[in-house]
């Protein structure tokens, strides 16, 4: 009877802390599943957090299209405009009554992605004052809090471009200066270019900022083909 006893007791031990245990193993499997999930969702937020233009920065597919717009702004009231450059918070494209704010921006450089093929023209653009020490303006009672840019119609008409679908586009550069004066308005002067070598550079700018996305490469492309040209 006690050598009985003793192999019932043995049994039931080795069944509750033996590896042979079915809810043990069930229990190994649900852990390997849910630990397998969370590694793939650490995976995903980790590439979105690092490196975010991999997820909302590109192509949605082949005929998706980038225009390209550098656009600078120098204030004469700035006391640090060698330290910081100011920025454009609003920068719009029109084609026909629609517009398009840009997606994404990088030092001077202005992005609107993912359109559609069709002629494109500069709209607007919005530079917001009183921002931070280098955007304070002295000696002025009349401030505005941001100035807004009125392109006219020459300027509207010389960054008209044609875009064709899967390509990427160089509308052109608009340096803009704004002259402060005491209780008046600011004026405003506004000159655009465009050249093979602004193009090369805002090319070359895109690859280097964005080389993992299908933009970055095909502004390689473009590089390459500009810089034959240069030859």
């Amino acid at each position: 009877m006690s050598s009985n006893s003793y192999e019932d007791h043995s049994e039931k031990s080795f069944d509750i802390d033996g590896e042979s245990n079915p809810s043990d193993k069930k229990i190994s499997k649900l852990e390997k599943i849910t630990s397998g999930i969370f590694r793939k969702v650490l995976i995903l937020f980790l590439i979105t957090y690092l490196f975010p233009e991999c997820s909302s920065f590109g192509p949605k597919n082949a005929q998706s299209s980038l225009i390209i717009l550098h656009m600078t702004i120098v204030k004469d009231e700035m006391v640090l405009d060698e330290l910081i450059d100011p920025r454009f918070q609003k920068v719009t494209l029109r084609k026909g009554d629609k517009s398009f704010e840009y997606n994404e921006s990088s030092e001077h450089y202005y992005y609107f992605q993912n359109l559609k093929e069709g002629q494109y023209e500069i709209y607007d653009a919005v530079h917001l004052l009183n921002r931070g020490a280098s955007d304070f303006a002295f000696g002025s009672t009349k401030q505005p809090t941001k100035i807004d840019i009125d392109f006219d119609r020459a300027d509207i008409e010389k960054s008209r471009v044609d875009l064709q679908p899967g390509t990427v586009v160089f509308m052109g550069s608009f340096h803009v200066t704004v002259d402060f004066k005491f209780q008046e308005e600011p004026k405003i002067a506004i000159r655009y270019s465009k050249s093979n070598e602004e193009e090369l550079a805002a090319m070359e700018h895109l690859y280097k900022n964005y080389p993992r996305t299908g933009w970055g490469q095909k502004a390689k492309n473009r590089v390459k083909l500009l810089s034959s040209f240069a030859q």
